[in-house]
């Protein structure tokens, strides 16, 4: 169950509403406002040139890109000394929601799973999804429960049967000892 955008990194930002995170300011870089960002997206085309993002709220250009290690460094319009960069250390680049690529068959944005209400197959309310991690071979769900821990669910075929981003209804088939 691929998920995507956001989908890098072990807890999720959280976005504006209406809008989708895309990639995290590490830090400026270079003498001409250039910003070194964390991907936060499947989808690298975001970081083409001429493609637009929104930086604290300002929709904003990329003019320059280029991938290194993981990372892209990108300029934007209007940015152009390491000082116009170094205020946006840690902001986070969005687009609109309705900007996105289309997913295939049970593909899902994370932002669509967090907030989502889970429930076993036997009908019991588990709790709410508070974020997914990426630790490796298969994303996590974490879902809080009240008076509870927290609960890791694997979000793979036989544990999550069924998603409904709609009603914001996740259905899962824990296996013994999970609960």
């Amino acid at each position: 169950m691929p998920l995507r955008d956001a989908a890098r990194r072990k807890a999720i930002p959280t976005a504006r509403t209406g809008y989708r995170v895309v990639g995290r300011v590490e830090r400026p870089w270079g003498l001409h406002g250039n910003l070194k960002v964390e991907p936060l997206t499947d989808f690298p085309e975001r970081f083409a040139c001429g493609a637009r993002v929104f930086l604290d709220s300002t929709e904003r250009t990329i003019v320059a890109s280029r991938w290194q290690k993981g990372r892209v460094y990108v300029r934007l319009e209007g940015l152009d000394t390491p000082e116009a960069g170094e205020r946006f250390r840690d902001t986070l680049l969005e687009v609109p929601v309705d900007d996105h690529p289309l997913l295939g068959e049970n593909e899902y944005y994370i932002d669509e799973i967090v907030g989502s209400r889970v429930e076993a197959t036997t009908g019991e309310i588990l709790g709410v999804v508070r974020e997914v991690l990426r630790p490796g071979a298969n994303d996590v769900f974490v879902v809080e429960r009240e008076g509870q821990r927290d609960l890791l669910v694997p979000a793979i075929r036989d544990v999550v049967r069924s998603v409904d981003t709609e009603t914001k209804r996740v259905q899962v088939d824990l296996p013994d000892g999970l609960d």
